[in-house]
């Protein structure tokens, strides 16, 4: 369970920060996404409490349907935050 712990704070710096910015732009689905990414940490770190390290897998794939798309929208926004300042 430690490691999983660990896992989640190691990410949770860059999943908040792509929260804040996508946030200023599309609020609502930021926070799905990181509520989604939150869900997916907790079966995470169950996973691996009940079944070692193959069970982390539920939480690690679900955890990505959340944060896969904060990256995708940070590149978003930036890019569109870059062409209004041209």
């Amino acid at each position: 369970v430690q490691r999983a712990h660990q896992n989640t704070l190691e990410s949770f710096p860059m999943v908040m920060m792509q929260m804040l910015l996508c946030g200023l732009k599309y609020p609502v689905t930021s926070a799905a996404c990181g509520g989604i990414w939150v869900i997916g940490r907790f079966l995470y770190g169950y996973g691996y409490a009940n079944g070692g390290p193959k069970g982390r897998m539920v939480g690690g794939i679900f955890s990505h349907l959340g944060d896969f798309p904060l990256a995708i929208m940070t590149f978003k926004v930036a890019y569109e935050m870059i062409a209004a300042g041209k």
